[in-house]
């Protein structure tokens, strides 16, 4: 909170420490959202700006990660649906070429895609409160000390279940080999 308030107070430099420190989370709920790098990058740095200009008005009711975390997600969706809303307007045979730049093989885009949705299935069957401390520290880059005060619990309590989640994960992965 200490960059906040030095920022509120009109040291414009004092951001970049902001940014420096929430640009990996940003960037993660970004990309999760978008599933396209440049689409993320792109998105966190419209976030930034948005929530530079809107700090003023950030009333430190609660931590500043969880306000810049609904700024990235509400960004990202209006931008999920404004894709919708262009894809919906195109034609059905229209390709646009933007729809065919990949790096990736089509092999390695399936295996990927199907990695990806059984790592998912798995962090999806967990209970909670694990599946949302994995969620919050692996997809959202939340250090332990915010998942503690976003979800009002102690710092051992997060080590406690990110542990016993990962065992969890471990033997459901095993199971589906």
């Amino acid at each position: 909170m200490q960059w906040v308030r030095a920022v509120k107070a009109g040291h414009q430099e004092a951001y970049k420490f902001l940014v420096q420190r929430y640009q990996n989370m940003v960037y993660h709920v970004c990309l999760k959202i978008t599933s396209d790098d440049v689409s993320a990058k792109d998105l966190s740095q419209d976030i930034f700006m948005k929530a530079y200009s809107a700090l003023p008005a950030f009333r430190e009711d609660s931590s500043f990660s969880t306000w810049l975390y609904q700024i990235a997600v509400r960004k990202c969706l209006d931008w999920k649906r404004a894709q919708q809303r262009e894809q919906a307007r195109r034609s059905p045979g229209e390709v646009s070429e933007n729809d065919w730049v990949t790096n990736e093989t089509p092999e390695q885009i399936v295996l990927s895609d199907e990695r990806s949705r059984r790592l998912r299935r798995i962090v999806d069957e967990l209970g909670e409160p694990y599946r949302s401390a994995v969620q919050m520290y692996y997809f959202e880059q939340c250090s332990y000390q915010e998942i503690a005060e976003r979800r009002g619990v102690t710092l051992k309590t997060v080590e406690s279940q990110l542990y016993r989640a990962r065992a969890m994960m471990r033997k459901k992965g095993e199971e589906l080999r």
